[in-house]
């Protein structure tokens, strides 16, 4: 049986989506037998952190040189590793296959092996407005260099910049990666001028607790997810119609929260519109599964979107921006309300098609059970064990 080693920033218990997924991922392994790891940046130690380590991090090379030589892994299965372990990782991995044969997958969770900005965004530099990327030019120098990739300024869009072109575009170390798993066709299509082979393997729905829906009379939207900029929670406060009869619950905490709540205040929504924080994952889904709606104003390029297929399993419906993996799922289902982003009007017509949908009472009469048993975790784990074969059947597609 198959040694596989899971290599992430950041350990499980870090609770971001990457972590998620690799936590289910090395559990479903296990249950099935196969002997798993991981490797993250509690195996370094206390370590100072350092622009040059962002670009390469030697004291991270060093720790999974050690770690592949102790473990000896048939597979090493890459999620996030730029924010602290580095780029420099894969030129480890290319060391250490060369002497064995290993193989090496990685979970696309954004775009950074294709952009400088693993969100898939930019901003200009006057005004720190953001703007999503054109994926059909990044293979330009010129785009590249145009641009700033870090609302917090030159110094870090530049340092974001010389470890992407350092590490990708210089050193091509990503061909060390034998497939890239990709969570949605539009993702694999933003990956595909990079060369590398690419498979669509959607994360897992994990089994979700059993309970009986219990729906207010009077039309509930929520929100879900980390309430910062990029999220879009402002803007869509901003556009939503002040007469709407809704009740909106944003469940999150983060940087923009205090904004939201003055924008709330400034516009009179009162009761209308409440912010509960931050909630465990069990009380988040309750909320989710108590509402008719939920909405995604993100004003970034969405690689998957867990949280609207949580809702679709709860009989929730979705309203969403009109773009990047919202849209595809969306179309798979045969299910949601998609806006076109910073367009008060798209927004309001989609909400007076959902009122119609909610008075008619077929708002929440939709079957997903097709959609949800593709994304399976039985069904999951067996196409990754047969990646780790390098046998992907299951899920093998072209970008299309």
């Amino acid at each position: 049986m198959d040694r596989v080693l899971h290599v992430n920033d950041y350990p499980a218990d870090a609770g971001g989506g990457a972590e998620i997924v690799m936590e289910r991922t090395v559990a479903l392994l296990r249950q099935h037998g196969v002997t798993t790891d991981t490797f993250t940046s509690a195996d370094l130690g206390p370590a100072w952190r350092t622009p040059w380590r962002y670009v390469d991090n030697a004291h991270a090379r060093r720790a999974l040189a050690e770690k592949l030589t102790a473990f000896r892994p048939d597979v090493v299965h890459l999620h996030n590793f730029y924010h602290v372990l580095s780029p420099g990782i894969l030129a480890t991995l290319a060391d250490f296959k060369r002497q064995n044969p290993l193989r090496v997958v990685m979970t696309a969770h954004d775009y950074h092996l294709a952009c400088p900005n693993s969100g898939g965004s930019w901003f200009r530099f006057f005004t720190g407005r953001r703007e999503v990327i054109d994926p059909q030019r990044l293979g330009s120098p010129g785009y590249l260099l145009m641009r700033s990739w870090d609302q917090r300024g030159v110094w870090h869009s530049l340092l974001k910049l010389v470890q992407h072109a350092w590490s990708y575009r210089w050193q091509r170390r990503q061909s060390v990666i034998d497939l890239v798993l990709c969570p949605s066709r539009f993702l694999q299509r933003v990956l595909a001028p990079l060369g590398l082979p690419t498979t669509w393997l959607p994360h897992p729905v994990p089994p979700l607790p059993a309970r009986v829906i219990e729906r207010t009379p009077s039309l509930q939207v929520v929100f879900a997810g980390r309430i910062e900029p990029e999220k879009g929670l402002y803007e869509l406060l901003t556009a939503w119609p002040a007469d709407f009869p809704v009740r909106l619950t944003a469940i999150g905490a983060g940087a923009d929260l205090a904004r939201c709540r003055a924008l709330a205040a400034a516009r009179g929504f009162g009761a209308r519109v409440e912010f509960v924080g931050r909630l465990p994952h069990a009380e988040t889904l309750a909320r989710i599964a108590a509402a008719h709606v939920l909405v995604q104003p993100s004003r970034v390029l969405e690689t998957y979107g867990l949280t609207l297929i949580e809702a679709l399993a709860f009989g929730t419906n979705l309203l969403a921006v009109d773009r990047g993996a919202a849209r595809e799922i969306s179309a798979d289902a045969g299910v949601g309300f998609l806006y076109e982003l910073d367009d008060p009007h798209s927004l309001a017509t989609q909400l007076a098609a959902i009122r119609r949908r909610f008075e008619a009472g077929t708002l929440n009469r939709f079957d997903v059970v097709e959609f949800l048993a593709q994304r399976s975790e039985k069904r999951h784990v067996k196409a990754v064990l047969q990646i780790y074969e390098m046998r992907p059947t299951l899920f093998l597609r072209k970008a299309s």
